[in-house]
């Protein structure tokens, strides 16, 4: 991995962590225990590594935003997603059992039809409310409008509803997860 990747997971992985402590599709399946921004950042690490390459990490400003849009070709394509990783699941606190099951019941949620998927937005925790995060979702939007797709996201976060609500998504299904995980709404948008 060359140097400026390194230098570009260390600013944008701290991001992540500290916008996902809050976040019940996080905390849940990794676990509440220790620094969570700490253990978050690490595990964004990890899958930055993999998902920078892919192209499907878009920044704004100088890592004031982050968003993973993955394409419907993207999806399909996956040998190894980028969240799919061994060390990941070293971070959860009991090895990965619940994130595994988690995501596994997530994934059942997913539209079957070719979909961009919002898979993971952050803005920077004293920048959030600037705008930052709808102007990635835009530009997720644009891409997937473009192309005469859906996009789709989940979120454990109630707040979130009602923002992805203002730029056009719907819920489309809202369930709690198995074995006293979080609710979880799943919402799509459509061109």
């Amino acid at each position: 991995m060359l140097t400026r990747d390194l230098a570009l997971i260390s600013a944008l992985a701290p991001v992540f962590g500290r916008s996902f402590v809050r976040e019940p599709m996080m905390v849940w399946p990794m676990g509440s225990s220790g620094d969570l921004a700490a253990r978050f950042a690490r595990c964004f690490a990890y899958f930055l590594e993999v998902a920078l390459p892919l192209g499907i990490v878009w920044v704004a400003g100088q890592g004031d935003g982050l968003a993973v849009w993955t394409a419907p070709e993207q999806r399909e394509a996956w040998q190894l997603h980028p969240w799919d990783q061994r060390r990941i699941l070293a971070v959860a606190d009991d090895g990965g059992r619940r994130y595994e099951a988690f995501w596994e019941w997530v994934a059942k949620h997913d539209p079957t039809e070719p979909s961009w998927q919002l898979d993971t937005i952050a803005v920077e925790p004293e920048l959030q409310g600037r705008g930052i995060g709808r102007a990635l979702i835009a530009a997720g939007l644009a891409r997937a409008g473009a192309d005469g797709t859906s996009a789709f996201l989940s979120t454990g976060t109630p707040a979130n509803v009602a923002i992805y609500g203002r730029c056009g998504f719907r819920v489309y299904d809202e369930a709690d997860a198995p074995e006293g995980g979080p609710r979880v709404w799943f919402m799509r948008w459509d061109p």
